[in-house]
């Protein structure tokens, strides 16, 4: 009897249905390119909330919106990520971005039809802001173009107002 349960709770795990999430590497071009809005932003708020039907948690993030580089302005926006903690639970996504009230970025977001925009690539969507001796500098993703830079020099911080120029220069073609 003991040997039958086993078996049974083995053939359970082995068919169970396993959730993956794949994102294809961008390039900074096509960054700019899919994402419907570009801003830089503040996060003002993030709140986990159970996704429709129990199968998981993402996190509404709340943002004024600092200035716009592509895309409508508005002054507060929402977007979700995958992952996040709703009541005593916790979800974690590898590769989804994690935000903090009072985190500066420059977020690359994509429109969902009638849902709220996510950011474009997961985490290839979020470039942080930090101050710096030289003003406010971006950093790029630690995930850029499929593979992890962590470590690599040409990984270099950037001034805002090159960055914006970049951005500005893309989305205007």
């Amino acid at each position: 009897m003991l040997r039958s349960a086993l078996a049974l709770t083995l053939c359970w795990f082995v068919t169970a249905p396993v959730g993956a999430v794949t994102v294809a590497p961008l390039t900074f071009e096509q960054l700019v390119s899919n994402s419907a809005a570009v801003v830089l932003a503040r996060v003002v708020e993030v709140r986990g909330e159970f996704v429709p039907g129990g199968r998981g948690i993402e996190s509404i993030v709340t943002v004024d919106v600092l200035k716009g580089l592509k895309g409508g302005t508005v002054e507060t926006l929402q977007f979700t990520v995958p992952g996040g903690r709703a009541g005593r639970y916790l979800n974690l996504i590898p590769g989804a971005p994690t935000f903090t009230a009072g985190d500066i970025a420059v977020l690359f977001l994509t429109s969902r039809g009638p849902r709220l925009p996510v950011t474009t690539g997961l985490t290839q969507g979020v470039y942080r802001v930090q101050s710096g001796g030289a003003g406010m500098m971006v950093m790029p993703p630690v995930v850029e173009a499929g593979k992890v830079s962590r470590g690599d020099l040409r990984r270099k911080p950037e001034t805002l107002a090159a960055f914006e120029a970049r951005v500005r220069a893309l989305a205007g073609r």
